[in-house]
């Protein structure tokens, strides 16, 4: 069974890192961490557990950042106890093959997606799971590095098939293309960021990154608030109209600072050595970058008591000035992936929630995915994203 996994070996990862300077094709080679392999067929682990076959599985930010060895081990979940291989691949949509005993409510042909990526107290089956747990925050888990560990070889997302814990996936309608389908992870973490932080009704909102996570909570900030008024930056032509059908009402082409200035009436000041920052601006901000320059930019551009929501993140340290963190009083809200949502006074997953809306055609997943590679061209598919010569929303890896 083909699978691609990370080895968790120093030495590569060093290695690799050092040889990128001049031999940037070594992130293809047999020197990267990276491995396109077979991996030995075992048996069910226990009566909970589950075969999937994989159809589609998409690639994202985090997935560039193992292949391209970016992780910086000065990051706080660097300290934490790790495996000596990662399967890689969560977004995730497949067909369940074979079922345990104790698997009740999941058949074979069964369509699911993947929900739960990281170790938590379901896939331990640890009673009772921890507080967050308890609460549907699996993400959160306060046992990720503790308890059982779990079984070796299961796979993941990147790789013809794998073995999950029933409490993993969740059922798609049949319906459903797969092409949507793969898509509900991430619009889960654009759902989970919005519900965080809902925009209120005449709030002027920016969301700073028009790829995957940024068009989806576009199009849930406006589900969600239709009041809202929802400002978009991104640097990419085709990325901005995009932004414009998911329902973006103002698209920056301008300088920032300048377009911060006109669509909000905040006063836009230059001291010495060019330094610029806004008194006034936006009630709030979704960064779907996290980079250090716009974590630092965002801060300006809040106004006093506005709220900076980081969904995307970078798995190595940013710098960026805290001061309007005091002198506005401004607010910074971390988002991790996805979790239990209280949405009109009910709770549900962000998964499910994501489901609804698509059935009751409120949200759109059917023209993200742009880009289609088979397994076996994984390194193509990894080269051709990064180069960023192509018009690319979503790539996929089709399983042969």
């Amino acid at each position: 069974m083909k699978s691609i996994s990370f080895e968790v070996n120093v030495a590569k990862i060093v290695l690799t890192k050092l040889a990128a300077s001049v031999f940037p094709a070594v992130y293809y080679s047999r020197l990267s961490p990276i491995r396109y392999a077979d991996i030995p067929p075992r048996p069910l682990p226990g009566e909970n557990w589950i075969r999937v076959k994989n159809r589609l599985a998409g690639i994202c930010g985090a997935d560039m950042a193992l292949f391209f060895v970016q992780a910086h081990p000065k990051i706080s979940i660097a300290a934490l106890p790790g495996v000596p291989r990662v399967f890689m691949g969560h977004e995730l949509s497949g067909e369940v093959i074979e079922t345990g005993k104790g698997v009740r409510d999941l058949s074979v042909g069964d369509r699911v997606v993947l929900q739960k990526y990281l170790p938590c107290c379901s896939m331990k089956e640890i009673d009772p799971p921890c507080a967050q747990c308890q609460a549907g925050n699996y993400t959160l888990c306060e046992n990720f590095s503790e308890g059982p560990r779990l079984p070796d070889n299961l796979g993941a997302g990147f790789g013809e098939q794998c073995i999950l814990h029933r409490s993993q996936v969740i059922r798609v309608p049949e319906s459903m293309p797969d092409s949507c389908a793969v898509m509900v992870e991430p619009a889960s973490v654009s759902l989970h960021a919005v519900l965080k932080r809902p925009p209120a009704s005449g709030e002027k909102v920016l969301v700073i990154g028009a790829g995957v996570i940024g068009l989806n909570v576009i199009q849930f900030a406006k589900v969600i608030q239709p009041g809202c008024t929802i400002h978009v930056l991104d640097k990419l032509p085709f990325k901005r109209e995009q932004a414009r059908a998911m329902g973006a009402d103002v698209v920056f082409e301008g300088d920032p600072y300048d377009e911060v200035r006109r669509y909000t009436g905040a006063h836009l000041y230059t001291g010495a050595l060019a330094n610029r920052t806004l008194v006034g601006g936006f009630d709030c901000i979704y960064d779907c970058v996290g980079y250090s320059s716009t974590v630092h930019d965002s801060l300006r551009w809040l106004k006093a008591r506005g709220d900076y929501v980081l969904i995307g993140n970078q798995l190595s340290p940013v710098t960026f000035d805290m001061t309007p963190l005091w002198q506005q009083e401004v607010r910074m809200v971390g988002v991790n992936a996805h979790g239990t949502e209280r949405f009109n006074g009910e709770s549900i997953s962000s998964f499910d929630l994501v489901l609804r809306m698509y059935t009751e055609n409120k949200i759109r997943l059917n023209e993200f995915v742009t880009h289609r590679f088979p397994l076996s061209e994984y390194a193509s598919a990894f080269r051709t994203i990064r180069d960023g010569r192509e018009k690319i929303i979503k790539a996929v890896l089709e399983m042969e």
